[in-house]
Parts: structure tokens; sequence; C-alpha cells
């Protein structure tokens, strides 16, 4: 008995994990902006911004100063993985090594508590579509120093890890954004961790 329902276990784990809604190269994906943001700087949003991408919750960085959207907007990607190896053709910008600059500023971002940091970052990354950074442009916190940095740790070898850049269809208007990959194989920890979960309750109504 204990056999079968390990395998029935394992089964519905693989279950989540073969159809777990999945964005990879030379997809689509539908991206859809609820509105929120973590905070407003100079009359913007700065991201992440909320919403769901193929109808689950997801968090975006948005690349893209060049699109005005709003609350409940929902639109048709091109996904591109932020790869060495990715074809940026669909892309806005088709350019891998400003995708990894501002990739580089997204991950100092996501690292920093700091409000006014943050911003700095995210001005910084919106100067590639056309914005005018209110920090300036030199200084600790303007956009060309910030984004030398950017140069200076590609240089040294940093990469993109597990982001892909989710760029808005021809026949769809919304933002570019840059956005963690999903991780199906999270679904598979989760469906083991529950078969475990199973296996000891079963244990403790077997000793009860």
């Amino acid at each position: 008995m204990r056999n079968a329902l390990l395998r029935l276990c394992l089964v519905t784990a693989v279950a989540m994990l073969a159809f777990a809604p999945r964005v990879s190269a030379d997809t689509t994906a539908t991206v859809y902006f609820d509105g929120s943001y973590l905070f407003a700087n100079n009359g913007f949003g700065i991201p992440p911004y909320g919403g769901t991408l193929n109808g689950i919750a997801a968090k975006f960085d948005c690349v893209d100063f060049s699109h005005d959207i709003s609350a409940g907007m929902s639109w048709t990607a091109f996904v591109t993985p932020l790869t060495t190896t990715a074809d940026y053709s669909n892309t806005y910008l088709k350019s891998e090594s400003k995708y990894m600059e501002m990739a580089w500023l997204i991950t100092q971002m996501n690292g920093t508590k700091d409000d006014t940091t943050k911003a700095e970052d995210q001005w910084a990354i919106w100067t590639f579509t056309g914005a005018t950074d209110p920090y300036g442009l030199l200084g600790p916190g303007g956009a060309t120093t910030l984004i030398g940095e950017a140069i200076a740790a590609i240089g040294s070898g940093w990469t993109a890890q597990d982001m892909e850049i989710l760029t808005p269809t021809p026949n769809s208007y919304g933002q570019e954004f840059v956005a963690p990959t999903p991780e199906p194989a999270s679904l598979f920890l989760l469906g083991t961790g529950f078969v475990g979960f199973l296996v000891k309750r079963r244990k403790q109504s077997a000793a009860a």
C-alpha cells in the first residue's frame, strides 16, 4: 500500500511539472499589468510592477520608457531569454549588451533596500529608451556612472541569471519588461515535498 501511495504521489509531482506553464525561447506569453509598483519617484512608478504572466502571479521590471501603460492592460509578448546565445531580433533594442547592462542594474536594485538607490538604478535603465535622468549623468547615482559600472561588471564575467525579456508583439501595445524566468522545477520540488508529507502522515497513522 505504501509503495502504491509513493507511486501515486510521484506521478502527481511529475504531472505538475509536465503541465506547469512554461515560457521559453521562440514563444509568446500573455502579460497582464495590475497597476501596482514599488513606489513613486519623479512622477513615475518604480518597479517591480505587479501582474500575471500566462495567468500566474508575476513581478516585472520595466526597461521601456517609451510606452505608457495603465492598470488592467494586457498584451501578448515575445519571450527572449537573456542569455549570450539568444536571438534578440524580437526585442526593441536588439542588443544583447544593452539588455545585459540593464539586467545588471536590475540585480543592483534587487540587492538594496534604499529607495533612492533603487530609483537611481531604474532611471539609468530608462535612459536606454529616451528618459532624461533626474539624477544627472555623472556622479555616484548618475546614469553614465551606473551604466559604466554595469559595463565593467559584465567585462569581468558577470552574466544575467534566469531572466527573460518580454517584448510586446507588433499587433499589441504594452511595455517591454524583464522578468525572472519561470521555474517549473519548483513545482516538482513542491510535488516531492507533498510526497514526503503524505508518507510522514501515513507513518504517524500506522503508529497511532
